[in-house]
């Protein structure tokens, strides 16, 4: 949509409902009493009802929108119509008969839960009378396909700088535990020194343990640190979780 429509032709019902209904996305009209008036297939698909529970309905409760069955009064009078942005959107249409092109926004609905939506309004001339036609992309799947490319990424990084780090401790710990297990055969005098020796040989094996992990990382999952996120190498890994 390169610039404000033409509200100037005028459309019968029958007219746009024969053209809304060849289209393949999830348009609707909407009256300047925010009344649904036509709604195609699409529209039913996506919200999970038939056009006799769409038209005649404001559009909050057309849709199942649950900021509707919060607020005591209905669509337009909850606490979060205000942020609404397909609310918006249409409000603006209607008072400044100008289209709004692909708003990203994300709502919430009765029958099918959170949902990523892209949403394009259009102003037009029904029958004499100001309306607006309202076209919604239901972009959840992209969004999750999105999401878990990005995990994946993520993970590929995280499995590539912990097997550098894994490869690059390893030599020197295997080395720090032998020299342990050689000096625990020959103890010094001192039970103390032996007692730190075991304690050398356990944090050893404990680092040993850990890097063990690291090499078997299979997913990405974090946990808070100081005020950033770190990796969380219990949660990562496929080894089970033992105590060290």
């Amino acid at each position: 949509m390169n610039g404000p429509a033409d509200s100037s032709k005028i459309y019968t019902k029958q007219g746009i409902s024969n053209l809304v209904n060849s289209l393949p996305m999830a348009i609707s009209v909407i009256d300047k009493q925010n009344i649904v008036v036509l709604a195609n297939q699409k529209t039913s698909g996506f919200t999970g009802k038939h056009k006799t529970e769409l038209v005649g309905r404001v559009g909050g409760e057309a849709f199942g929108c649950v900021n509707h069955y919060n607020a005591r009064k209905g669509c337009g009078f909850g606490e979060n119509c205000q942020r609404c942005v397909l609310r918006g959107a249409v409000k603006e249409t209607l008072e400044r008969n100008h289209p709004v092109s692909e708003l990203e926004t994300s709502m919430t609905f009765k029958k099918i839960g959170l949902r990523h939506l892209k949403m394009s309004t259009v102003p037009l001339n029904l029958s004499g009378e100001t309306a607006v036609l309202l076209i919604i992309e239901d972009t959840t799947a992209a969004k999750q396909h999105e999401a878990t490319r990005i995990e994946k990424e993520k993970l590929a990084a995280v499995v590539e700088t912990t097997g550098a780090v894994c490869h690059e401790i390893n030599q020197p710990l295997m080395s720090l535990l032998g020299f342990a297990q050689l000096l625990m055969k020959d103890p010094p005098r001192s039970g103390k020194q032996t007692d730190n020796l075991k304690e050398i040989q356990v944090q050893a094996e404990r680092i040993s343990a850990i890097v063990n992990k690291l090499t078997t990382i299979t997913k990405y999952e974090t946990k808070p640190y100081l005020k950033q996120k770190i990796i969380d190498i219990d949660k990562a890994s496929a080894m089970p979780t033992k105590t060290i």
